[in-house]
């Protein structure tokens, strides 16, 4: 895979990604490209005029989402290369000590994301399994792209441990910021609290995830969705799931094929 003018940053982020590994695997990263590069991605990054608002409003408000490759304006093409990249993977593998990653080419749940005023995302940890593929979600990869954001405005992504106690983390979505960190059943993560930004700004993030190799013949059903988590101290309005009752119900008892 050609890597194009952004293999001179290999040696770069295998010097600045140090990972902290308690609760779980994760690194964050101020300046992930030089400005100008980071300014360049920013500018080019628009959607096309088809309608790609998501629909649940319960846990995740105002979102849009593409990960059509092919629909991908030509810059963020270029990252996506670079970031799936045998030499870029290498890095990783070595910093997270996880052998045998591997990308996915139809960025599923990834790709371009943007939220604008009033939105938010609830709380959560990721699905770790694809249907019916043979692979297992390992890291997640978020670039944020927001110049000039204002603090004020919220949208910080949040970091929660294992047991949903205590924030260890927190990243302003300042443009070429960037998190890494070790996707798992209890890897919560969100911005639940509601865009405070003017009408005509936007949250805006490229997402990327590797996976590995997984032949388990059994995966439990629930690791095909993301589990929705309730912050302490916090009324949420609901949370849980998106899966129906009958499923939560089935999943309590049975295993489902891959």
């Amino acid at each position: 895979m050609k890597l194009l003018d952004y293999s001179d940053y290999l040696n770069y982020h295998n010097q600045i990604i140090n990972v902290s590994t308690k609760p779980y695997g994760h690194t964050f990263i101020e300046n992930f490209f030089p400005d100008d590069r980071a300014k360049k991605l920013n500018t080019e990054f628009k959607f096309p005029d088809d309608d790609l608002e998501c629909s649940d409003v319960t846990f995740q408000r105002t979102k849009k989402a593409l990960n059509d490759y092919q629909k991908l304006p030509n810059e963020i093409q270029n990252l996506i290369n670079y970031l799936n990249s045998s030499q870029f993977i290498e890095i990783l593998e070595k910093k997270f000590g996880i052998k045998g990653l591997l990308p996915d080419p139809n960025l599923f749940g990834g790709g371009m994301h943007e939220s604008r005023r009033g939105g938010y995302l609830k709380i959560h940890s990721d699905f770790i399994f694809i249907r019916k593929k043979n692979i297992k979600r390992r890291l997640n990869l978020l670039i944020y792209l927001n110049e000039d954001w204002d603090l004020n405005w919220g949208g910080e992504l949040e970091l929660w441990d294992q047991k949903m106690q205590n924030i260890f983390l927190k990243v302003p979505p300042i443009i070429n910021h960037a998190v890494i960190f070790r996707t798992d059943t209890e890897s919560n993560h969100g911005f639940p609290d509601p865009l405070r930004c003017p009408l005509d700004k936007s949250r805006k993030s490229i997402a990327v995830y590797y996976y590995t190799a997984d032949n388990s013949l059994f995966k439990r059903t629930k690791y095909f969705y993301a589990r929705w988590k309730r912050r302490p101290g916090i009324d949420e309005p609901k949370f849980g799931d998106n899966r129906s009752l009958f499923e939560r119900i089935k999943n309590n008892f049975f295993f489902r094929l891959k």
